[in-house]
């Protein structure tokens, strides 16, 4: 198995971190390429026009500021990597940016929801899964990968 592109997805959570320091060490053992991506949901229609249109401002320049800091993370592991910030629904731009970039893997945390949060608010990861044109990484961290994140915060 050859795995020369590798997409992560960031949202700023800390399961987001753990799964990008995943894909860090593959890409380093494969010599491959690194696609970081976060994607916003869009803004719904009911909400005023104008207050929308300041939230997702801000939450666009959270999400540019996440990408930048985990795009210094992966410099300084030795890794160049292409980032990418989109808007839409998420497992549909994950799906859609995979197929352009033809990747490899898909690494990508879960954040493990079940029970009524599950059917109400769905998975992303398990959608991507269904839908995915290469293999998904599912990262569900362990205690030793809360207590070894190196990623906190994308530093090093």
């Amino acid at each position: 198995m050859l795995i020369k592109k590798v997409l992560t997805l960031t949202d700023g959570s800390e399961l987001s971190r753990i799964a990008l320091r995943y894909a860090v060490e593959i890409c380093q053992q494969f010599n491959a390429e690194l696609y970081l991506l976060t994607v916003m949901d869009k803004i719904p229609s009911y909400l005023d026009a104008e207050v929308s249109h300041e939230i997702f401002e801000r939450m666009e320049d959270i999400l540019r500021n996440e990408v930048a800091d985990c795009s210094n993370y992966c410099e300084t592991a030795g890794l160049q990597c292409k980032s990418e910030v989109r808007t839409g629904l998420p497992y549909e731009e994950i799906i859609k940016y995979t197929e352009e970039i033809d990747a490899d893997l898909i690494v990508m945390a879960t954040h493990g929801r079940s029970g009524i949060s599950h059917i109400l608010l769905g998975s992303v990861a398990e959608k991507v899964v269904r839908h995915a044109p290469c293999p998904v990484l599912t990262v569900r961290p362990t205690a030793k990968d809360w207590e070894n994140n190196e990623s906190r915060n994308c530093e090093a």
